[in-house]
Parts: C-alpha cells; sequence; structure tokens
C-alpha cells in the first residue's frame, strides 16, 4: 500500500472518477470503492506519482482522470487574469490562523473575477511554491487547478484561474463550492470554513484536526452520535445496517443482526445516560429483530444461534450463524433483560450461550461459524480467530452472572484457561489465523478476561488483564506533534479499531477505580487520547465537504482517510468510550495539541526532502496491517472487530 504522502491529488481525481461510476450498483461488501475521494489534502505534487506507489499509477491512468484538463484548456481564456497588488504598510509576520484566513480571502477574490487583487501573504521559500486549489459542492469535487511559481500569490492565483475554468470558467463558477488550497511541497493545506467564505481551518492528511478537546465538545458529540444511531435503525425492519455509504448518502441494502445488537446496546447506555423512553422503545424494538434472527431449528443443532444478515431485497436471513453475532447480541440481551426485567431477553441470551458451548473445543477454543446453502448441510468454519474466543469467553461468563447457572461458569473456564495459556507463551500481542499480532485481537482478550475475572473470582485473570492493559498502553501512539495520529494504536488503522480500544480501556479503567488500585489515570490518559482522535474522524460541519447529505452523515464515525463510509460499529464504540467516561471528566481542558508557529513549519519545510518534514512520523501503512483488509480486497466474510 502507498504511505499517505505517495496518494497523489492526481490519483484522488482518478478515484473520484470511479467513485462516481459505481455509485449506483456497487457491491455493498466493498465500500471503500465510493469514498476514496475522501482524502483531498495529499502532500505530493498532482504532475506525479511515487515508483513505490502502485495504486497511484494505477488510479492516474484511469479514464476520466483528465476531464479537468479538458476542461482548463478550453475555458482558461474566459477566466480573468487579475493584477496582484500588495497593501500598503509592512505586513506583521504571520499565525497559522492568520495566514489560513488569507489564503482562503485571497483565492475567492482571485475566483470572484476582480480586475485586480490584494495579497497580503509575506511567505518566502528555498523551492517554488506549488498550489493546488479544489472544489467540493454536494460531497463531489467539481473543479481542481493548479500551478506553481517562486511566488506564493502568483502560484495561488494561476492554480485558482485554473480551478474557475475546470468549473466552466464563469465568473460564478466557485461561488457555491467548499474550497480546499493545499501547498503540498510546503506540508499545508486549508480548507474553507463554513463559517464564512473568507475563513479557513487546517487540515491534516484530509482530516479536521482537533487540537483541543473538554467535556463540552465531548457532550455535543454525545448527542449527534445519538442522532446518527437512531437514523441508520431500518423503520420497517428495526433492524440496523453495517454501512452507510457517506459519499453517495446509501445505506447497503442489507441489515446485519450484530451491528443491531451493538446499537441497541449503546442506546440502552444513552438512556442511562439520560433516561428518554424513546430511546428504550428503540432498544427494544431493536431486539425484537434480533430475536426474529434466531434460529429455533434443533434438528440441524444450529438452535440458539443467529443469523449473521438479512437481505432486504431477498426479504430473507443469510444461511450463516457467527459466534461473534451470538456473543454481542447475548451482551445486549442480558443488557434489557435488566432494564426491563423482561423473560423473554434472558431465554434468547441464555439458549444463544448454549449453542455457544456447542461450538466449543474441548481445549476451549471456538468453531468460528455454521454456513450453509439453502437446503444443504451446514459447514464449520473452523479458523482461529482472537475475536471470537474473546467474544464467546465474555458471552458466557457474562451469562453466568446472570443466571448464576455453573454451567455456563464451567464453558467460560475451558475458554479463560486456553486463553491465558495462549498469552503465557506467545504474550499479550495477539493473532490468530485471520491476523498477525495486534491491538485489536489483543483488547478482545484483554476485555474477556477482565468478564471472566469478574464472574469467576479468579486472580491469575485479573493480573492478566492489567498485564496485557498495560502492554497496550505502551503501543498508543501518543507524540504531541502529531495530531494526524495522537491516540491512535499501531495496527489500528480505522476508527473501529480506536474506538473499540477506547472502549475497553474505559473499562479497564473502572475496574481499576473499584479495586482502589493505584495508577489507574494511565488508563483513563490512554481513552482521552483516544477520544481525540475519534472526534477527528467524526462528521460535522466543517469536515462533511466530501459527503452527498451532511445532516444524515453527522455524527458518524467514518472508517478512515481513504475511506469515508460509516461502520455503525465505529460509532457504537466510540460512544460506549464516551459514555463510559463522561462522569469521570472535569469541565476544564482534557487535552491540547498546538501547532508549531507557521514561519517555523514553513522553514522546516523548505528544507526538507519530498519525503515529508523531519517530525512527520511513520507513513500511513508503515508495516501496519489493520484489524480487516483494506477495502476492495477480500477477505474472511465476517470475520471483522465486531463480528
Amino acid at each position: 500500500m502507498p504511505s499517505a504522502r505517495a496518494l497523489t491529488l492526481a490519483t484522488l481525481a482518478a478515484l473520484a472518477a470511479i467513485s462516481s461510476a459505481i455509485t449506483t450498483g456497487c457491491d455493498s461488501r466493498k465500500p471503500g470503492e465510493e469514498a476514496a475521494v475522501g482524502k483531498p489534502a495529499a502532500s505530493a505534487p498532482a504532475a506525479t506519482t511515487s515508483a513505490s506507489a502502485p495504486e497511484a499509477r494505477k488510479g492516474a491512468s484511469t479514464p476520466g482522470d483528465d476531464r479537468f484538463a479538458a476542461q482548463i484548456a478550453a475555458n482558461l481564456s474566459q477566466v480573468p487574469d487579475p493584477a496582484i497588488q500588495l497593501p500598503e504598510g509592512a505586513s506583521a509576520e504571520l499565525d497559522n490562523g492568520t495566514f489560513r484566513d488569507r489564503t482562503i480571502a485571497f483565492v475567492r477574490q482571485v475566483a470572484a473575477g476582480a480586475d485586480r487583487v490584494t495579497c497580503d501573504l509575506p511567505l518566502s521559500s528555498k523551492r517554488p511554491f506549488r498550489a493546488l486549489v479544489m472544489g467540493f459542492q454536494e460531497g463531489k469535487r467539481i473543479a481542481r487547478g493548479d500551478a506553481s511559481d517562486a511566488g506564493l500569490c502568483v502560484a495561488l492565483k494561476e492554480a485558482t484561474r485554473r480551478a474557475v475554468a475546470a468549473a466552466g470558467g464563469a465568473r460564478e463558477a466557485l461561488a457555491g463550492a467548499r474550497l480546499v488550497v493545499d501547498l503540498p511541497d510546503h506540508h499545508e493545506s486549508v480548507l474553507e470554513s463554513v463559517e464564512g467564505k473568507r475563513k479557513g481551518v487546517e487540515l491534516i492528511e484530509g482530516l479536521v484536526p482537533v487540537r483541543s478537546l473538554d467535556k463540552a465538545l465531548l457532550t455535543k458529540r454525545i448527542e449527534d452520535g445519538k442522532g446518527y444511531l437512531l437514523r441508520v435503525i431500518d423503520p420497517q425492519q428495526k433492524g440496523v445496517h453495517k454501512y452507510y455509504h457517506a459519499p453517495a448518502d446509501r445505506f447497503e441494502n442489507e441489515l446485519h443482526t450484530i451491528y443491531t445488537a451493538s446499537t441497541a446496546l449503546t442506546l440502552l447506555k444513552l438512556h442511562a445516560y439520560k433516561p428518554d423512553e424513546r430511546l428504550l422503545r428503540q432498544a427494544t424494538e431493536a431486539a425484537g429483530f434480533m430475536m426474529g434472527m434466531q434460529s429455533h431449528d434443533e434438528q440441524d443443532r444450529t438452535a440458539g444461534g443467529f443469523f449473521y444478515s438479512f437481505d432486504l431485497e431477498r426479504k430473507r436471513p443469510e444461511r450463516r450463524l457467527v459466534v461473534g453475532t451470538a456473543s454481542k447480541s447475548i451482551f445486549t440481551l442480558i443488557e434489557l433483560h435488566g432494564v426491563t426485567k423482561d423473560k423473554k431477553y434472558l431465554e434468547s441470551a441464555v439458549r444463544a450461550a448454549d449453542w455457544l458451548i456447542a461450538m466449543q473445543r474441548p481445549d476451549g477454543s471456538v468453531r468460528s461459524a455454521l454456513s450453509g446453502q439453502d437446503g444443504g448441510a451446514w459447514k464449520v468454519q473452523g479458523k482461529e480467530s482472537m475475536l471470537y474466543t474473546g467474544q464467546v469467553l465474555s458471552a458466557l461468563s457474562r451469562t453466568y452472572r446472570a443466571t448464576n447457572n455453573k454451567k455456563y461458569l464451567d464453558a467460560a473456564g475451558q475458554t479463560g484457561d486456553f486463553l491465558l495459556a495462549k498469552i503465557a507463551k506467545k504474550g499479550c500481542f495477539l493473532g490468530d489465523d485471520y491476523r498477525k499480532p495486534n491491538p485489536i485481537s489483543s483488547s478482545w482478550a484483554v476485555l474477556s478476561l477482565l468478564d471472566f475475572a469478574k464472574a469467576s473470582g479468579d486472580p491469575r485473570f485479573e493480573q492478566a488483564v492489567f498485564r496485557c492493559a498495560d502492554d497496550l498502553v505502551k503501543r498508543q501512539w501518543r507524540r504531541p506533534e502529531d495530531a494526524y495520529r495522537y491516540g491512535r494504536w499501531q495496527r489500528s488503522l480505522s476508527s473501529s479499531g480506536t474506538g473499540w480500544l477506547a472502549e475497553v480501556m474505559s473499562e479497564v479503567y473502572h475496574h481499576c477505580r473499584q479495586k482502589s488500585m493505584d495508577g489507574c489515570d494511565r488508563y483513563k490518559d490512554a481513552v482521552v487520547a483516544a477520544i481525540r482522535l475519534l472526534l477527528q474522524y467524526t462528521y460535522g460541519p466543517e469536515n462533511s465537504f466530501v459527503v452527498k447529505n451532511p445532516q444524515v452523515a453527522a455524527g458518524g464515525v467514518f472508517w478512515s482517510v481513504r475511506d469515508r463510509y460509516v461502520r455503525t460499529d465505529s460509532v457504537c464504540h466510540a460512544m460506549n468510550a464516551y459514555l463510559n467516561m463522561i462522569g469521570e471528566l472535569g469541565d476544564g481542558p482534557l487535552l491540547a495539541l498546538p501547532e508549531r508557529p507557521l514561519a517555523e513549519r514553513m522553514a522546516l519545510a523548505a528544507e526538507a526532502t519530498s519525503a515529508g518534514a523531519p517530525d512527520a512520523g511513520p507513513s500511513e501503512e508503515d508495516g501496519e496491517d489493520g484489524e480487516e483488509p483494506a477495502a476492495g480486497r477480500s477477505g474472511p466474510k465476517g470475520d471483522d472487530p465486531d463480528d
């Protein structure tokens, strides 16, 4: 995979063309193909591609990539070429905010077609300025122009004229668009603010960074996330979609049991946070969909399992039962029983737990799934998944605590011993038949051992929880100068992974506090750092310029910089972490990541090589494998962080 800096703007333009072509009729299991436009602020010249970036070379040759070039050639002569004048008096040294505001204001002057424009950007560099100006409207890139010059104002003017030409050449061509200005060789990108036509905000690798976090901002995002989850529920079936393709404003044509369970559980947490009968009603309706997806067939030994998904076109469930789906459904059903005292939820959870026991092997490991064609025999998927092993251990432990039936404690003990032996042999950083060692698999071990420690009282498991949680804390990216990555875990590239790790760490923090142990704040600090990163990946007014319908996307946590779709578990995990921590946070600033001064950043950039500034840190991929196959590549169906 190319690094984040190897993805050029020319490549993204080509990918955007592909995205538009496949908006309808695309494979719902490859949402990333629709969202490739999502990184407007690359840091490499648009006219070149790295020799080490085969995907960039492939994208650059895609038909339709030259659509802007043709429009520019046809329309540029119609676009006014204004004279640049300097303001009277000496210009003071610019700070970051002023520079961005003046950049956007100057580009707007040029785009409006004035005869003379004032440029107050006193910036010099040892290398020419390469400027790219883009316009976005209703989530689509409608214009792109680029130019280079020793003077910043000249480069910006010429790039803007080309962008206007690309959009048709009229004076009002960019009037309704959001602008992005990129200076890739100087590692500076500016997004036009929603507050006004002459304001700019920072972009880092296509993200609007969150540099300051406080409780008020987190409270706002909890409300936004609640609204998103209520919108993702199908109004007829009451099940939940896995994907929302935000750039195209489309849900995939399936409902998923596990994401329904995750959504209902988060709605119950929201109800506990601020009681709201509407949330409780939505959770119970979602549980109705879940229980409708539970098998009751005793003859084929599937009774108790939950069908993975429901096809809205065929109006029938997929013949696939995954242990992770049953496990996460148990979490929700037990919680709903605790709130409502309705026995049907506990009875459904017990049936699911019995099926999970049937999927265990004698050594405590877990068979992943059953799948079969209509009328055919069921086949066992036997590969080991640490996610599934952890999910089953947690589900059986919680079933024991809800029923006090020792059968479930004994079954959980088998898997707990299996997992503890694996940690003793391989350490806390775990992988499986699907993945190299990674923090997602490792964090499932932490949570499941914590659940079993609560059920059994065995101190060995509690000791392993804190030992492995500490191992994960040490692996978190915490360099304050790197707002792009701060709070992320290596080998966890998605928002779902970060959200899940934050949720697990918040559970460890609360258990640490309940045990009156020392040093609990190390887990709290890890969660706060992860929350900052999650807010950076949450759709709001500023960063919704790449989506078609910002109102529907609001509160959604998009998957990654490259893939701007929302996967429901990303929102659920983030919300669970927020809700677990909101009562533990003070009213003052929680975290701040200040920018370096503009002059310092530009001076360093002027001396830097094309590889990036000295403090850029590792590339986006940097040997990291992520917790599921990259969008567009096949992987084991249903085997991802929440399946």
